[in-house]
């Protein structure tokens, strides 16, 4: 986050229903979508300016048609955009698509010069759902790579953090059992550091106070065994992710 107004990378965008600061419910998958999205598109280096988060108001109270990015917002982190929606909003059997077609609509107005990457993460999020997975740590290793990724699951689901091995010269790939997240977020602070011994993976909290606080709640420092790490097909996968900058 940049809030000296410099660029940084986009990594949220999230719904309202009316213009006011009640979130939208009943479009958990278009909630997904828009999460998934936008840390896709943070893994391409998109930005839309020093703010890196949207927040999204539909309502009926808009001429039809309407979709407009405005200079509003409450921190300076994020920006209004408001988007005209049917008076019986979000009660229609297609409100999530909806909401997933308006999502795109607006980031497409937005960043015109870039519709092409918008409108291709767009696809790959929508055909992979909850099988893609975002990188927050990468370490090479004597014969292969370790990465270190989170998944954003449809609530009420908990979103997961993905352990996995790829080997250099066969390219096979392993992962050990997912470990369900509270919060999807809480990837960046648990994975610090990676150490590989003869027997185990084991991946540290990031040196901070917050860090080291989450690391307790999951217990320390995550181990996984060798052995726990198993053949696999390897999810759809983005670009390194970064939560600022």
């Amino acid at each position: 986050m940049t809030k000296d107004g410099r660029p940084s990378r986009f990594n949220d965008i999230r719904y309202f229903h009316g213009l006011t600061k009640t979130y939208l419910n009943g479009c958990e998958e278009a909630v997904a979508f828009g999460k998934r999205l936008a840390w896709y598109l943070n893994g391409e280096d998109f930005s839309v300016g020093a703010h890196p988060a949207l927040y999204m108001r539909f309502t009926s109270s808009l001429p039809v048609g309407t979709l407009q990015v405005t200079d509003q917002g409450d921190l300076w982190w994020h920006r209004f955009v408001d988007v005209h929606a049917p008076a019986d909003f979000p009660n229609f059997a297609n409100a999530d698509a909806f909401v997933s077609e308006r999502t795109v609509e607006m980031l497409c107005a937005i960043k015109p010069d870039q519709t092409e990457l918008i409108t291709r993460a767009a696809q790959i999020v929508s055909e992979s759902g909850e099988s893609l997975v975002f990188p927050v740590k990468r370490q090479k290793v004597k014969k292969g790579v370790v990465e270190v990724c989170f998944s954003i699951a449809t609530w009420p689901l908990p979103s997961k953090l993905h352990i996995s091995i790829t080997d250099d010269a066969s390219g096979g790939y392993r992962e050990a059992p997912p470990l369900p997240l509270r919060l999807y977020h809480e990837a960046f602070d648990l994975a610090g550091s990676i150490k590989v011994s003869n027997s185990e993976i084991t991946v540290s909290a990031k040196p901070s106070y917050t860090a080291e606080l989450t690391s307790r709640d999951y217990g320390g420092p995550l181990t996984f065994p060798l052995g726990a790490f198993a053949p696999a097909p390897k999810p759809p996968t983005s670009q390194l992710v970064t939560r600022n900058g």
